[in-house]
């Protein structure tokens, strides 16, 4: 969180929840998701018929696996 959203969420009297991890989360989410685009692409355009996809599907797993750890902290 910002400076600028901190003295905006103080002023306004709001709860404020800083989550440890999250951000690191979000960026290996956002690269499967660049991953599997770029794989979509590949496969629209012809080059590669079935992609292996077992090493996307782990990434994603592990991600939601921290992701649920992260929620079980919070709540």
């Amino acid at each position: 969180m910002n400076f600028t959203k901190f003295v905006t969420h103080s002023a306004l009297n709001k709860q404020i929840t800083i989550v440890d991890g999250l951000p690191e989360i979000l960026k290996e989410v956002k690269a499967i998701g660049r991953n599997l685009n770029q794989l979509t692409t590949i496969c629209n355009m012809g080059k590669i018929i079935c992609p292996e996809l077992s090493d996307l599907k782990e990434q994603y797993s592990n991600a939601v696996v921290m992701l649920d750890e992260i929620a079980r902290r919070c709540s």
